[in-house]
């Protein structure tokens, strides 16, 4: 980073905390951890995160986040250490049914893709979480389901895997499933623009005009005709009504 605060003497005091590891995304085939920037989703250089032992995300994707001074290297432990103490706890006093439901809310809205969406259902319905962290996996809720579907997808297309196109077969179905019971992901959701492309795809494939304009509406609405797939999709919506107009016919 800039100024060099890798080499401060807080930065080397506070590293005691945590178990440094630095990659360096250099597309090397002997290096090892080529996908960490597409598993956690990092957009850009650099990116710093907390992980535990397993992989699972901790802090630091969500707010961008730069561990640049003692502040803000604080701010990020203080909230990891507060993850670590809340685990030791259920797992000291397994019979405390709050703690263990804001522990599995908290771990699930951190990890969408490895969210289990049925146990933080129940753990939301507990009485005594805080209301602000209910609210939360209920505003996500949609988001972290589409994801434990999309991310398999997502993969096996990067990896070019045997099975991608069945992956992509149960994204699209549940999205424009999703759609149909009236489901909407809002527009400030991360995965907005593939959720109703998917669900789009969906309902042109299953010959449902309703709900493909219902997809192409909401897309416009947020990304307006100037938008790089806006022109593909308003072609396919206009085949897909000649071509059920020519099958009425």
């Amino acid at each position: 980073m800039e100024g060099g605060p890798l080499l401060s003497d807080w930065w080397v005091k506070e590293s005691k905390r945590f178990v440094p590891y630095l990659n360096i995304s250099a597309r090397l085939d002997d290096k090892p951890d080529q996908q960490m920037m597409s598993e956690y989703d990092l957009r850009g250089f650099p990116s710093f995160i907390f992980l535990d032992t397993s992989g699972g995300l901790l802090y630091g994707k969500e707010p961008y986040w730069r561990p640049d001074s003692l502040m803000a290297l604080e701010m990020g432990l203080e909230e990891v250490e507060s993850i670590f103490q809340l685990r030791k706890h259920v797992a000291e006093n397994p019979d405390d049914q709050v703690a263990r439901a804001r522990l599995t809310l908290i771990e699930g809205l951190l990890n969408p893709a490895r969210a289990n969406v049925a146990a933080m259902d129940v753990a939301a319905s507990v009485k005594g979480v805080p209301a602000e962290l209910v609210a939360e996996w209920k505003a996500s809720r949609l988001a972290i389901r589409f994801l434990v579907v999309f991310e398999p997808y997502r993969i096996a297309y990067q990896e070019d895997a045997a099975d991608k196109d069945q992956k992509r077969a149960e994204v699209v179905t549940f999205c424009y499933e999703g759609v149909k019971s009236g489901e909407t992901m809002d527009v400030d959701q991360e995965w907005f623009r593939p959720f109703w492309i998917l669900a789009f795809d969906g309902a042109r494939e299953a010959e449902d005009e309703k709900i493909a304009r219902t997809c192409f509406a909401a897309y416009e609405d947020a990304y307006g005709v100037q938008d790089r797939y806006w022109k593909k999709m308003k072609e396919q919506l206009e085949e897909l009504v000649q071509n059920k107009a020519g099958t009425a016919g």
